[in-house]
């Protein structure tokens, strides 16, 4: 004996022995394989796939988000000219991308703290400085994208500051669009109204209300004098509106609101159209209505005096103009006095991409492209038909179109054209239906078996066209 020692005993069947020397081999390999596969699935490596088919039926929810307002919107009860308002963010998906304020006096409502849904406020506090004597309460508006969700109004704040700002010299009662205003001026006042002769003081002034949705322009910042005035000369604002206000504001005092006033439209100088981008071929005016306009340079609708416009077309086919749909062809369109615009219609033979183009005297015209499209089919015809062709060969591609009753081909078709034989011999391959592109459905791997004199059938719906003779040679 050498010293080792053996398992198994000679009367052991020798696969039995075999086995037992060969298990330890095998356990240590099936190890090392498992923690393989264990080292793999944590440190990953390139999984394998497989597919199988399936079918069946199921179903899913899908949820609608909300955007939430802001709550807890506070502000102190009393406060000097800089008013503090916070609020708690809103909570939930989607989240705001920020807010605007709005200070709300009365039934007057104004931005504040600088903010609009243009420009949000992305924190959850802000300071609206140099607010205006009286009693405001606040709304915050949360925005995501096109979203606004709006809070509840706050508490009351009383503002009653040290030092106020005062109109002197209010803005003229109204003023034509674009035009100055009147010289407005301010001073510098205490509580007690006692006016301070503080020069130097710079003072800014904006709209206040604005239901037109105007811009202030003009120089908008003037510094008081040793009188503690302050005199804004060239302000002018650029649409028209019913009760807008001004608003001066300095650093340290309570703003001040003007008397309202009114801007009105300047004259015309400009006719604007709008309408429908497409329509059918017709005979009748029967596209629109489209709608002209009469407007100031700065986009004002101006309802004074009487207009006629004269409308014209680019098309090269048959177009008319009526004032009501279908109705009676006419030549120009009047804008009444009182009114700002009138409406029209158009009617084309031609399809096309025309331009529809309003002039009056003295006025900036109008254009307006429409899209004319073909309307029922009424007539389908071969653009190129069968030609005669060797016995079993491909024939020369063959086309067809469809047109309506002004001869404009559809471009496109929900149905398909197919082609068919007349002759009972022969055999026809290759007529897939085709639909139409471009106007045009074209048939390119037609073939006949069987010499003869044949007949091609085009078909469209309930519309047929029957080709001239060809030979199978």
């Amino acid at each position: 004996m050498s010293g080792r020692r053996n398992t198994s005993s000679p009367e052991a069947p020798h696969g039995f022995r075999r086995g037992l020397v060969l298990f330890p081999r095998t356990f240590r390999r099936s190890v090392i394989a498992a923690l393989a596969m264990v080292v793999v699935a944590l440190f990953g490596a390139t999984a394998a796939s497989a597919y199988w088919p399936a079918s069946g039926t199921g179903s899913t929810t899908a949820a609608v988000a909300t955007l939430a307002p802001p709550t807890n919107v506070t502000v102190p009860a009393t406060s000097n000219s800089n008013v503090s308002v916070a609020w708690t963010t809103s909570t939930g998906t989607p989240a705001p991308t920020g807010y605007y304020v709005t200070r709300i006096t009365g039934a007057t409502s104004m931005l504040a703290c600088g903010s609009s849904p243009a420009v949000p406020i992305t924190g959850t506090a802000c300071t609206d400085a140099s607010a205006p004597e009286g009693t405001h309460h606040y709304v915050v508006t949360a925005v995501h994208r096109s979203w606004t969700a709006a809070s509840l109004a706050s508490g009351n704040v009383t503002v009653d500051n040290i030092n106020t700002i005062n109109f002197i010299v209010q803005p003229g009662a109204s003023v034509v669009a674009g035009s100055p205003l009147q010289s407005v001026t301010v001073e510098l006042r205490t509580a007690f109204g006692i006016k301070l002769l503080s020069p130097g003081v710079q003072v800014t002034i904006g709209i206040g209300n604005n239901p037109g949705g105007g811009t202030l322009s003009g120089t908008l910042t003037a510094t008081t004098n040793i009188w503690g005035e302050a005199t804004f000369t060239g302000l002018s604002v650029n649409k028209a509106g019913t009760g807008y206000t001004l608003l001066a504001t300095s650093p340290g005092y309570s703003g001040a609101v003007s008397t309202p006033f009114t801007v009105s439209p300047a004259a015309a100088s400009q006719l604007v159209v709008t309408g429908p981008a497409s329509g059918t071929a017709s005979a009748t005016a029967t596209i629109g209505p489209f709608t002209v306009q009469r407007q100031d340079a700065y986009g004002n609708p101006v309802a004074t005096g009487s207009t006629t416009v004269t409308p014209t077309s680019t098309s090269t086919g048959t177009n008319v103009f009526a004032l009501t749909a279908g109705g009676a062809t006419v030549t120009s369109v009047t804008i009444p006095a009182g009114a700002s615009s009138a409406s029209f219609f158009y009617g084309d033979t031609k399809a096309g991409l025309p331009s529809i183009t309003l002039t009056a005297p003295g006025l900036v015209q109008a254009s307006t492209p429409v899209t004319v499209s073909a309307s029922t089919a009424t007539t389908i015809e071969f653009i190129q038909g069968p030609a005669s062709t060797p016995n079993g060969q491909t024939m020369a591609p063959v086309t067809v179109q469809v047109l309506d009753f002004f001869r404009n081909p559809l471009i496109t078709s929900i149905d398909p054209v197919t082609i068919t034989k007349v002759e009972q011999a022969g055999n026809l391959k290759g007529g897939t239906p085709q639909n139409l592109t471009g106007g045009v459905a074209t048939f390119s791997g037609l073939t006949i078996t069987g010499k003869n004199t044949y007949h091609l059938v085009a078909h469209y719906g309930t519309l047929t066209v029957t080709s001239a003779a060809f030979s199978i040679t």
